[in-house]
């Protein structure tokens, strides 16, 4: 049997040929199997996640599968494991989801400020007080929802892209997990990058009950073994300088590897297993592939960053301009591991024609919002994300777009022109004298 070229490279929904286990196939495996807790799949996007899940987890009676969507509600969720576990939805799930949905919606903004702060990892009086009033939202339907899932026998249950759930519904789920850990009921859950810790943050309770498996890294070795396998699959060989080329070329992210790959097969009219092994060396050729597939993708990305940089309603001292520039001109190592906030702030005062006249609060305020600013503009799947006083990329494709932008093109991308402060009516966030 021939394979086709769409069952060996490129970007799929399904489980490639050319899939390599790596290190953490591993881990995940012996946690899966050697524990009963729940575990997180975390990394930016388009690493690899979701095809973890499906190579370590077969499709079986017992696991059930939801794929999380922008503006899903935990109701929703456990509305679609009861109908794909076959359970009717009774009179009495009914008026808990009625009840459960009209809780939600009377949490205050004080309470919705103080998870945002114990997301970010920022600490005040503020936040003990709320947290004092924290709101009480019974258990009542994900405890019926267990009950279901035991009766037909549905142990597992897997949340794709549960990072869709706002943090109100994330909340509640952390507190739902510690009930169904003890009733037996599995979750797994994939997300964009978190870390490990991230539902303690919320429901302390969880520790020792939820394992963390980070798919973020891809080594140099077995994104080469990725080129091998699949070039077995469809009998062509491609030279140490090509793999070598891409590997660098790509930043080390999966989906664009697989893309080079994927277009490299198609400039050379390989659409399924040859007949006769075909040898491609074209270093020229694999260049100018580079090249087509950053443009393709260049001018959606550079739509999403002049978005974020032109900020929303608090854009009088342009900070998310300024972030913005940061990041573009930050080394890739840098950028990989995240921009601590001290960082942009030492940044920003280099950077700003303010300079120190900045203060941290203004910062802080910029990057709380950061989140719902790309929701507020329609940017899926979001660039960034402000976690535990950290700023990171969560989109791996923005590795791939910036390794390839000249830092001479970025005034080009961003004209300063564009972005002029309003110096005579500036927004709260320059130090002022009465404070010290």
């Amino acid at each position: 049997m021939k394979d086709p070229l769409k069952k060996v490279f490129g970007v799929s929904k399904d489980l490639l040929k050319s899939y390599v286990t790596r290190q953490i196939d591993n881990d995940f495996k012996d946690k899966y199997e050697l524990t009963d807790h729940h575990m997180v799949i975390f990394g930016e996007t388009k690493v690899g996640k979701t095809s973890l899940r499906k190579k370590c987890i077969p499709l079986t009676d017992d696991v059930i599968v939801v794929d999380c969507t922008k503006g899903i509600s935990l109701n929703d969720i456990y509305v679609q494991v009861l109908y794909k576990a076959g359970v009717e939805v009774t009179e009495k799930i009914t008026k808990a989801l009625e009840e459960s949905t009209k809780l939600r919606g009377q949490i205050s903004s004080n309470f919705l400020e103080f998870l945002k702060l114990k997301i970010m990892g920022e600490q005040s009086n503020k936040e003990q007080v709320n947290e004092v009033k924290k709101p009480y939202i019974p258990n009542t339907l994900s405890v019926m929802v267990s009950n279901e899932l035991d009766k037909v026998k549905k142990t597992t249950i897997v949340l794709d892209d549960f990072h869709y759930l706002s943090l109100v519904e994330q909340y509640q789920l952390s507190f739902d997990l510690k009930m169904f850990y003890q009733n037996g009921i599995r979750f797994i859950v994939l997300g964009t990058k978190i870390t490990s810790g991230y539902f303690e943050k919320f429901n302390g309770e969880l520790t020792h009950r939820i394992d963390y498996i980070d798919a973020t890294n891809w080594t140099e070795d077995e994104l080469k073994e990725v080129a091998d396998k699949g070039s077995i699959c469809l009998n062509i060989n491609i030279s140490d300088s090509v793999i070598n080329y891409f590997v660098e070329a790509s930043n080390g992210i999966i989906s664009v590897y697989q893309g080079l790959l994927a277009d490299l097969c198609i400039k050379f009219n390989i659409r399924e297993t040859q007949d006769h092994r075909l040898t491609i060396d074209d270093l020229e050729a694999a260049k100018k592939i580079v090249s087509s597939y950053w443009e393709k993708m260049s001018g959606t990305y550079f739509i999403k960053i002049k978005s974020v940089a032109g900020g929303g309603r608090r854009r009088k001292l342009q900070l998310y301009y300024y972030i913005t520039r940061i990041i573009l001109y930050s080394d890739q190592t840098i950028m990989r591991q995240g921009f601590p906030f001290q960082y942009l702030y030492e940044k920003l005062q280099e950077m700003h024609p303010l300079g120190t006249s900045i203060n941290q609060g203004a910062l802080t305020t910029v990057l709380s919002h950061i989140d719902e600013l790309q929701i507020d503009k329609e940017i899926f799947p979001k660039v960034y994300t402000y976690f535990d006083k950290r700023l990171s990329i969560v989109d791996s494709d923005f590795y791939f777009i910036t390794k390839h932008l000249p830092n001479s093109e970025i005034n080009n991308l961003l004209p300063p022109h564009e972005y002029v402060i309003d110096l005579e009516d500036p927004e709260d966030g320059l130090k002022q004298p009465t404070l010290f």
